[in-house]
This record gives C-alpha cells, structure tokens and sequence, in this order.
C-alpha cells in the first residue's frame, strides 16, 4: 500500500499510527508493504505564457487571447527532489492499493490529481481517498483509512478545483498584458481575477468616505438612572418613522423636550428574554489574522508566516491554514490532552469548566462545521527561544484556546418602552445575570483596554427607574470607515454589496487572503497609513481603464466575482467554457494601431517617426498614414527569426548575427543579414565555411 500525504508533518503523523519508521535513506516511511511519502504542497505549477511559445515574451495585441488547448505544468523548482521521488513511488506501486492523504479540500485534490496526471497514471481504480479534516490522532487515521472511498468519488470535486486555477491563470496571463498594453507598456498593470476585485472595493472606499457629505440629524435622549445610581439612555421614537432619529428640528421632537423638562413622570413597559452568550470560537486562520491585525498590527501575511513558524519549526501550533473555527468530534481526546498539558501555566485557565470538554460541547466539537483542516490550537509548551512576534500569536491562540471552555454569559435583554406622557422612548438594556467567560476576558485585556468602547451589557433596575432629564443632540451622519487589514479580511470572508449589504460567497481562501493583499502592496496598488488601505495613483489608473470596456469592467466587480464562485460549484465544465469566452471577449475590442502595439527602440530610416512592433512585423507608425511610410520588416523573413536587436543592427547599417537558415529544398545554410538603406531591402551575406567562422570569432 501506497499513502501520499499533502505535507511531512501528516506523513509523520500517518508514521506513528501505523507503526512505521522513517528511513533516513530513502526519505520515506516504509515497513513491510506499506510506504508513506508526501508532497510538499504543490509540486507543479502552471508554467507561463513564453513556456508554451517564445513569441508570448514580447507582448502585442496580436498574441491575444492565449487560451491553451491543454495546460502546461512545470516541476516547481523548490521541490523537484521530492516530486521524482513521489514519482518514481507512484509508478513502483501502481498495481497496489493507494491512497490519497491530501487535505480535504479542492486544493487538495488539485495537488494530487496534477501529480498523477504529469506521472502519466491514468488508472486509479486503485486508488480510494482518505478524507479526514479531523486532528490526525492514530484513532482518526486508523478510522479514516477503513472509511476511504474510491479516488473517483471526489471527481466533481478536482474538476472544480481545476476550473477555479485555470480561470485565475487566464485572467492573468491574458488580462495583465492587455491592461499593460492599453497603458502603452507605460507602467506594467498585473491584474487576478480575485485581487482586482479587492482593490476596487478599496479604491470605491477611499472614494466613499473622500466624497462624503456629513448631514445633521436629531435625537432627543432621557437619561434614566435606577436606585443604585446605573444609567441608561433612552431615546425618542419617530412617529413618522418609528425609528428614533429626526432629521430637522420639528415642532414634536421639541414639544417633547419641553414635556419633560415640567413632567418627570415615566410609566415603564418591560419585554425581557433571558439569553446566553457564548465564549469565542476558536481561530481560524482568518480570525488569528484580524485579531493579529488589530492587536500587533501584524500583516495577514506577516502572522500566516509567524504562525507557521511556530507550527514547523517549534512544534507547538496546530497547522495554520486552516478555514475552520471547530474541532472534530472526535477530538475531544485532543483537545483534553492539550489542556491538561498546559493549564497550570497559564492563569486564565482557571476559569475554565472542564465539564464543557465534552462532544456535546458543539462550540468546540462539530464535524457538521469541519472544512479541511480543525481550528488552530497549541500543541505543546511554548519553547524559550521564540521571538516576541511567536509569543504573541501563540498567546493569542492559547488564551482562545482556555476561553472556549469556559461558562456562558448569561444575561437579560430587556427592551424598555419609556412613556412621559404622549411621548415614548425606547432603549435596549442587557443586564448580567452570569458573568462566565466575560470574567476573563476582562482579566486579560491590558490596562486600559477598549476604555473607548460602549460596554454592552450592564446592570439597569428598570422597576427603580427614574427619569433625570432631556436633551435635544444634534449628531452628523459618518461615512463608513477605510479599510484596515482587519476589516479586509473580514470583508474578504463575508464580502456585501455597498448599496444592498447583500450577502455574498467569500473571496479567495483563509491561505490565500493574506497574500493577495501583499501582492497588492507589492504592485503599488494600495499602500497603508496608519492601518488603513488607501487605493494609489496606479490603482486607479488601471481602473480606469478596465471600466472603459464593460467586460474588463467585470473583474473589478465584487458581486460578478463571488458569481463566478457560484458558477464553479454550479458547474465548473461550464464555468471553463464561460471564462474562456468571457477572455476572447475582454481582448477583441483593440484600439488605434498606435496605442497597442509596443515601441520598438528605433526610428524609422524612410520618414524618421517611430518604428513600432507587433507580433509578425516591425514597422512603421505612418504605415496607415498619408502620405504612408513603406517600412515593414516581417520577423520571419527567409526564415530568419528576426528579433529587436537585428532590427537595430539593420536601421543602422549594420549586419546581424550569423543566423541558421533553413532553405526552400531543406538543406540549412548561414547567413548574416543587413539593409540596404536606399531601396529598404533586406540582403543576405552568405557564412560559407561556418565552423572555422565560430572558431574565429
């Protein structure tokens, strides 16, 4: 038997449940007839445009769309030791049982699948698929590995997988040369069919709150106060509106002031429904990235490489990439484990309910919620020689590790209708009844912290309230706030329409998130200042021009990205039909011959304007021009391959480099190549005796 695992670490893990010893040697656990070997992530990637034909190098208008008929992997270069040596594993055990141990995900089957596909296996009857997101405890891998299914049960799922990394390549590798050469080769403009999204909804934020206009609106507020001296505000209802906001100052909101002032007499209706507040999930890659975010002011990216750290190199975090916030049920055993290891190290722990360490706790234990990898815990004791950065995350984890078993917080919604007279007031207060995990949390916040912020829940006796007095507050109507990574991520994971708050499918993945907002900064496209995201120069720039093409425009829309999400579970064969027309589609409307092809570094010889290039030719800019030039150099003239820098030889009156010409009867000649400047042809200087030419030059 055959397992390939997706990381080293769940190959280590598969080791020890099955009792087998890593050979040093070979670089794999093996005993008996059962091997285990792993991945590295991915092996392959998809190789660029210039790796399927030389001519994509340069870009022209002519190359495009680049659709290819099947797609090109190449071995990435970090790990092509690894890739042969699950090669040459794969092609020995092909007529065994083998099993696919990726992570349970589309990645996942992604990264297996290429690998078998590249190796040329085909048949994988074999083959079944042990999908596990569960922690890989030996009970879990012997379990998983007698449930496996057959590899072709999660077909649908590859295909999806396939369609998602195709389109992103596509996008790419056809939109960023048409944007770079509609700007001219001016500025290059690299454009990804989820990032570009993200920044326009940066740069429609930054234009948001620049272009917003505060408006004044009213509230009248009674202030209310019980016989222990706890206050509560209340506020006026519209009668129009029944909303508690007045947007001039009209003949009720001041008669009702006015009441008050005379008429201190209240009548209290009280709707009360006692409820329960749960202590905080445990993280996700995404929550530890905007908790991170708000605390440290830690990039996402900053805290995935901090946290993987902790995770690969000291052994103490749960792997990282992970889009969950629960544990398996079966990993009650885990999850006490880990408690009892840590629990007297750290004083919040005493505030935990160890009773909640149960499978019925589903805040915790919940296969139904389980996506490809269990939340992040610890693992273990953290080492003394951590960084500062590693002893913050690992803190951030361990302490929401404590928290989630802890007790509730239990309190009273009370809903207060407040009547002075004819007016009515209304106010919501929550009173505690059981403080829970709310006792530690305030334990460990720093001094000072969240002074700014309204508490939420309170103690208020509404049977002892009293009405101290009114007042009329004129407020201004706030935009909404820039992004800051926090806010980003978030908006990523639960993205909303602007203008309907319309929910949406999330955007990229909790491992890809914090890198398309790096790879935004790293391509000039925003730049933060003081914590916030703020779209550049160059971001607009691009912007601009894809809304000048209704299709381009589609790749700078939120909701037509998080569509094509849908489209890919829907049906990924016809999402990949789509986005291949919707690319011919985006590229066919071309500009003026002068604004997309590229210049070429020249002048012409004939008119002295300039000599541009495109895919098959040199040529000049008044060649459509009256009165029109006759310069044009066709790049496979005799068969030559001529390139930029034989162009500039010849405009010189120079000759060209030897070149290997293949001639009409198929027998190869050499020959240099050089213009005559009068008559604008192209001549040949014959090479005869080659070699000794070589040797001498």
């Amino acid at each position: 038997m055959l397992i390939i695992t997706e990381k080293p670490s769940v190959a280590q893990a598969f080791g020890t449940a099955l009792s087998i010893p890593y050979n040093k040697e070979l670089g794999y656990y093996e005993k008996d007839d059962t091997v285990i070997t792993n991945c590295i992530g991915h092996l392959y990637e998809l190789a660029k445009p210039e790796e399927y034909d030389e001519a994509y190098k340069r870009w022209s208008f002519e190359m495009l769309p680049i659709i290819p008929q099947s797609y090109i992997y190449k071995k990435s270069e970090d790990t092509v030791k690894q890739l042969n040596k699950v090669t040459a594993l794969l092609k020995k055990h092909r007529n065994d049982r083998i099993v696919i141990a990726t992570d349970a995900d589309r990645e996942g089957e992604v990264i297996a699948r290429t690998v078998f596909q590249q190796a040329g296996f085909t048949d994988t009857t074999r083959c079944v698929r042990f999908w596990v997101s569960e922690a890989l405890t030996p009970q879990v891998i012997k379990k998983g590995l007698t449930e496996a299914k057959p590899w072709k049960e999660y077909d649908r799922l590859a295909k999806q997988g396939f369609a998602r990394q195709h389109a992103d390549w596509l996008v790419g590798m056809n939109l960023s040369p048409y944007e770079t050469l509609l700007a001219g080769h001016k500025i290059t403009l690299p454009v990804g069919r989820v990032q570009t999204a993200i920044l326009a909804a940066i740069a429609q934020r930054n234009k948001d709150v620049k272009n917003f206009k505060a408006e004044p609106y009213y509230q009248c507020v009674a202030h209310l106060k019980d016989n222990a001296g706890n206050k509560a505000d209340a506020y006026l209802t519209n009668p129009e509106t029944k909303k508690n906001i007045f947007w001039e100052m009209n003949y009720y909101i001041n008669k009702a002031h006015q009441f008050s002032e005379t008429n201190k007499g209240i009548k209290v209706e009280t709707e009360t429904k006692r409820k329960k507040l749960n202590p905080p999930k445990l993280f996700s890659l995404t929550e530890l990235q905007k908790t991170a975010a708000k605390e440290f002011d830690y990039s996402s990216s900053r805290t995935l490489e901090i946290a993987q750290s902790l995770y690969e190199k000291h052994k103490c975090l749960s792997y990282p990439r992970t889009p969950s916030n629960v544990l398996g049920d079966d990993d009650v055993e885990l999850f006490r484990e880990k408690y009892i290891l840590l629990k007297n190290k750290y004083e919040i722990a005493r505030y935990c309910n160890e009773k909640l360490i149960s499978k019925e706790n589903k805040n915790i234990f919940n296969s139904a919620k389980l996506d490809s990898h269990h939340a992040l815990i610890p693992l273990d004791v953290l080492p003394s020689d951590t960084t500062q950065a590693e002893k913050n995350i690992y803190s951030l984890v361990t302490e929401r590790f404590f928290m989630s078993c802890m007790n509730p917080c239990i309190y009273d919604e009370k809903n207060l209708l407040i009547k002075n007279g004819e007016y009515e007031y209304k106010t919501v207060v929550r009173t505690i009844v059981e403080q829970g995990w709310k006792e530690a949390e305030k334990k460990s916040a720093p001094d000072g912290a969240n002074k700014d912020e309204e508490e939420p829940l309170q103690f208020f006796d509404e049977k002892t309230c009293m009405l101290k007095n009114t007042e009329i507050v004129k407020k201004m109507t706030l935009p909404k706030k820039e992004f800051t990574e926090t806010s980003l991520l978030a908006f990523m994971e639960n993205p909303t329409m602007e203008n309907t708050d319309e929910k949406l499918i999330g955007l990229g993945t909790p491992a890809t998130r914090g890198s398309i907002l790096s790879k935004l900064e790293e391509h000039k496209y925003v730049e933060k200042r003081s914590k916030k995201y703020y779209a550049t120069d160059k971001a607009y720039f691009l912007l601009k021009l894809l809304f000048k093409n209704t299709e381009t425009s589609k790749v700078a829309s939120i909701s037509q990205t998080t569509q094509w999400e849908k489209q890919i579970e829907e049906s990924p064969e016809n999402f990949e039909s789509y986005i291949i027309n919707y690319i011919k589609d985006c590229v066919k409307i071309r500009p003026e011959i002068e604004n997309y092809v590229k210049p070429a570094a020249g002048i012409c010889p004939l008119c002295k304007n300039k000599i541009l290039e495109s895919q098959k030719s040199f040529f000049c800019t008044n060649i459509k021009n009256e009165p029109k030039c006759r310069f044009i150099i066709n790049k496979n003239a005799f068969g030559a391959g001529f390139d930029l820098d034989d162009l500039q030889m010849m405009i010189s009156g120079k000759k060209t480099k030897t070149k290997s010409i293949k001639s009409k009867n198929g027998k190869t000649y050499h020959a240099k190549f050089f213009m005559d400047l009068k008559t604008m042809e192209i001549k040949q200087e014959f090479v005869n005796d080659y070699k000794k030419y070589k040797q001498k030059k």
